[in-house]
């Protein structure tokens, strides 16, 4: 019998969405990433040190959420598929592995899967757990800048239990890349669109001291729900921005970014 592949294992998961989700976040870090590292030895000797600390701190969201946010079935399916996805990506992490397998062995407990994934938990976790990956050689390319988020969209942003708030203007183009600027507050919980109602725009500060208009487009940011759980929709159809007019003009039109790229460029608008 021919060994199970990426794609088999993650079948049997009956998650699509979180599946597709997490594949698309990995491509594009890992295509990004690998473009980088033609000019970095030491990212290209352990592209992981960089790409995991990045995964982690979107799909922790889900991975670390309460049982309220979050169920413990969803959570299992998620650190399943994160470990094989990790794999066909060439990447492996002891921690996760182990949870991957805990909860493999939760999901056959509970009879949350299929018959077929049972009878394949053996060969699961010896092709995807026990099996060191293989490296890239090539970039899996960048996967389609899709967005379910429209103009007028309030949203909540989830980065190590803080909570952010942004303002979708509109998209960069066709239903793709929504174009976003951010509230300047932080919240330890999803905020309401009352608490968000006398918040100005935070601007970026640069170099000579003034604070700039900041506005994002951001690829990745696609369904909603965001099945990471770190994009929460706080309210549709919002007609009236942040207010920024008591900062100066943009040096552009927007920022191009992605959702992992994001990270790094909202500790730097809260870093100050």
């Amino acid at each position: 019998m021919a060994a199970i592949n990426h794609a088999q294992a993650l079948k049997k998961l009956a998650a699509d969405t979180l599946v597709q989700t997490l594949d698309e976040d990995l491509a594009r870090l890992m295509t990004t990433l690998m473009a980088y590292a033609r000019h970095d030895a030491e990212l290209a000797a352990n592209p992981g040190a960089s790409a995991l600390p990045q995964v982690m701190r979107r799909w922790n969201c889900v991975l670390e959420a309460s049982d309220e946010t979050a169920s413990a079935l969803y959570r299992q399916k998620t650190v399943v598929a994160l470990a094989i996805l990790l794999h066909k990506y060439g990447l492996a992490d002891a921690a996760i592995n182990a949870r991957a397998d805990a909860a493999i062995d939760a999901l056959n407990d509970a009879v949350a899967l299929s018959d077929d994934f049972h009878r394949k938990t053996a060969d699961i976790k010896q092709a995807f757990l026990q099996t060191p990956p293989v490296a890239l050689k090539r970039a899996p390319g960048l996967p389609d800048s899709l967005t379910f988020y429209r103009a007028g969209d309030v949203v909540s942003y989830q980065l190590d239990g803080r909570y952010y708030a942004a303002y979708v203007h509109y998209c960069a183009g066709t239903n793709t890349s929504p174009v976003i600027e951010c509230y300047d507050a932080v919240f330890d919980h999803v905020p309401s669109i009352d608490e968000l109602r006398d918040k100005p725009a935070k601007g970026r500060r640069y170099n000579d001291g003034e604070l700039r208009i900041e506005r994002m487009s951001v690829t990745g940011m696609k369904f909603m729900p965001d099945p990471a759980g770190q994009i929460a929709l706080v309210k549709a159809c919002v007609d009236t921005p942040p207010d920024n007019s008591r900062l100066k003009k943009s040096t552009g039109l927007y920022v191009v970014s992605d959702i992992f790229d994001m990270q790094e460029r909202v500790d730097g608008l809260f870093g100050d």
